[in-house]
């Protein structure tokens, strides 16, 4: 029973690879004509102590090649206790097309990401609205590339992004965070919703207040994602994007205890996914309990052994697809 148990296990796992696999061989990333007149659009960035990485952000903002009348980039500083209010308002009389909005606490119940953005549509300006972070460099061919993977029934679209900085320790979590990506992009392009990356998506004007916004979405510590589903769950379409023209460039997080912060709040929203995420979740999970366990009931060391090195084998690839898609060998930083 036991051995039966262990194959039909590792079996998933090894399916679920070889399926992940014959998705990303046929990933083609198709985008629509690029129109006579582009469209207006906002940019939102949500800031919060950022003094480090905000002048970055701008910089990469200003230098979209997107029409300057068509833009505008609306900063939100969450109540920073730096420099990133002086260093936006800075930017903002330097450029006309940046705004800056000092985010209030209100008795909506809003925390976080959620309550910036929330705040910050109600200068929503233009047909589509890009969302990012203060710590994320795009780049110039941003703008372009998220609108014109817009089609007619498409409410949100969401763009890759990758960990970069100098040290181990920023390459292990652009190592971690790239590989992430994939996953969630192949998914995606099975015909299942996953979601968007916070700081690099954008949604149609009509999708987002079709939700009635972020004020009358129900509060998530995972707010990109709960904005993302109630877009999908208005019947919108949905778009995840791996492609050099979308590549977006994040800091790493700071210390292993921020980081640990970080996953769990993700662990946190993680309870409002649907069942077949937890049921794909479990059998990737299943490999790092099975394998312990087969060495202990007799199963020959060969074979275990051919199974490990297929999964490595399998995860470099998919790993080095991801990467290609990018349109780099080296997007992490390594050869460097």
């Amino acid at each position: 029973m036991i051995h039966s148990l262990v194959f039909v296990l590792l079996g998933s796992y090894l399916l679920v690879q070889m399926w992940q696999s014959k998705v990303l061989l046929r990933y083609r990333h198709r985008y629509q004509a690029e129109p006579s007149t582009w469209p207006q659009v906002s940019i939102w960035v949500a800031a919060r102590n950022e003094e480090d990485n905000l002048a970055d952000c701008l910089d990469a903002l200003l230098n979209l090649d997107y029409p300057k009348e068509q833009l505008r980039i609306w900063v939100g500083d969450d109540q920073s206790d730096d420099r990133t209010w002086e260093i936006a308002q800075h930017y903002a009389l330097r450029d006309e097309r940046i705004h800056v909005l000092r985010i209030e606490d209100r008795p909506d119940g809003l925390k976080a990401k959620a309550r910036v953005m929330a705040q910050l549509d109600e200068h929503a300006w233009g047909d589509f609205y890009l969302i990012t972070d203060a710590d994320v460099r795009v780049p110039r061919t941003w703008a372009k590339a998220m609108v014109q993977s817009f089609k007619p029934e498409t409410g949100v679209v969401s763009g890759t992004t990758v960990v970069q900085g100098r040290g181990l320790w920023a390459q292990l979590q652009g190592l971690d965070w790239s590989y992430f990506m994939g996953m969630l992009n192949i998914i995606s392009y099975s015909g299942v919703p996953a979601t968007a990356v916070g700081n690099n998506m954008a949604i149609r004007k009509e999708a987002y207040w079709s939700t009635g916004g972020y004020r009358h979405i129900r509060f998530s510590i995972t707010e990109d994602y709960k904005l993302y589903s109630e877009v999908c769950a208005q019947g919108w379409n949905w778009d995840n994007i791996m492609d050099p023209r979308v590549l977006a460039e994040s800091s790493e997080t700071k210390g292993f205890i921020n980081l640990l912060h970080q996953r769990k709040r993700w662990l946190s929203g993680g309870r409002e996914l649907p069942w077949y995420w937890w049921l794909l979740f479990g059998v990737f999970a299943s490999y790092y309990i099975i394998m312990p366990v087969a060495f202990t009931r007799s199963i020959p060391i060969d074979l275990l052994g051919g199974i490990a090195v297929y999964k490595i084998l399998l995860q470099g690839w998919q790993y080095d697809a991801f990467i290609s898609w990018l349109g780099s060998l080296d997007p992490l930083g390594f050869g460097s």
